[in-house]
């Protein structure tokens, strides 16, 4: 099982499963037990008629019926499992110990700290190599974070004969790894819409009108970030400190050779780390400045460099609330 496979995975189906178990006493539950607390049978027998169109269930094509709420449910619930958020002996499901302290009441299982809880577990696999669930999801977020023109959204997945303002996932997949979709991170349509949703709800990509997706890990690096002290930081440090939040920066252990562009002295940073900056200093999270000509780090946001901008400083302004974005 992976993050993008199968499709049914949601994240705030995830955040549902947990509260429910937080519910009860111990935090446990049979498996069968904690799905229906989530995907009540007449909820789902209700769903099937609106997928299928039928009047009634006897009346639906046997091939067509698909029983969506509990399919959810469950590979949310296998989705927790993966990330070390629950735990399963035998046919028994109970709340991991970390989470089970976070988390005193199901008021407290709110989407901001999901998100945090998510976005830790992601880390925490990469590092300790328990990435075979996470790999896809990673080198997509890594295509998608040293594209060219990050702010030209990823709004389809195949290509499209007609004009469109942004551009194909598919085509940059092709273009980087080769046509043979065996070695995609994202081979089909289905997968590239769980890219989409788990990127912008792990802060880790943002989604732009009702398709597109542009890099930008702003929200994720104002969590991840160690509080720093008020100060003057040099941009080498600081982008080191950001690929060491999330690893698939520019710096980071995930980038794949794919960030070696260098012009003079300045080497040019990803188009996603350079938009993911820009964000926290619109925040006021950080202040970019150029204070000499040498040692500084180029943010490109478009291919013939028109509109670069070259740092040498970060200034962090302030200490924030974590996820204060």
């Amino acid at each position: 099982m992976a993050l993008l496979n199968p499709p049914d995975i949601l994240p705030e189906a995830m955040r549902f499963l947990v509260r429910a178990l937080v519910a009860l006493p111990k935090a446990e539950a049979e498996r069968e037990e904690l799905l229906s607390l989530v995907a009540p049978r007449g909820l789902t027998e209700a769903m099937d008629l609106v997928v299928t169109g039928a009047a009634d269930p006897s009346d639906a094509d046997p091939d067509d019926l698909r029983a969506g709420g509990s399919i959810i449910a469950g590979a949310s619930l296998d989705a927790l499992r993966m990330l070390g958020m629950v735990e399963q002996s035998g046919n028994r499901i109970q709340l991991a110990s970390a989470e089970a302290e976070r988390w005193k009441n199901p008021a407290a299982v709110t989407p901001r700290s999901m998100f945090q809880v998510l976005v830790d577990r992601l880390v925490q696999m990469i590092d300790s190599d328990a990435s075979s669930g996470v790999g896809d999801f990673v080198q997509a977020l890594v295509l998608l974070h040293v594209a060219e023109e990050p702010l030209r959204p990823f709004d389809r997945f195949e290509s499209s004969a007609t004009s469109r303002a942004g551009r194909s996932f598919a085509i940059r997949q092709e273009q980087v790894l080769g046509s043979d979709r065996k070695g995609w991170p994202i081979p089909n349509r289905e997968q590239w819409l769980s890219f989409r949703r788990w990127a912008s709800y792990l802060g880790l990509a943002r989604a732009v009108g009702s398709s597109g997706l542009i890099p930008d890990a702003s929200e994720a690096l104002a969590y991840r970030l160690p509080a720093l002290a008020p100060g003057d930081y040099d941009v080498r440090d600081f982008a080191a400190r950001c690929a060491s939040a999330v690893p698939f920066l520019n710096g980071g252990d995930l980038q794949f050779g794919l960030d070696s562009q260098h012009e003079g002295d300045h080497a040019i940073l990803s188009g996603g780390l350079t938009v993911s900056l820009l964000q926290l200093e619109a925040h006021g999270f950080l202040t970019l400045e150029r204070r000499s000509d040498a040692g500084g780090r180029t943010l490109r946001l478009q291919p013939d460099g028109s509109a670069d901008r070259v740092v040498t400083t970060v200034v962090w302004e302030k200490t924030r609330i974590r996820g204060d974005l």
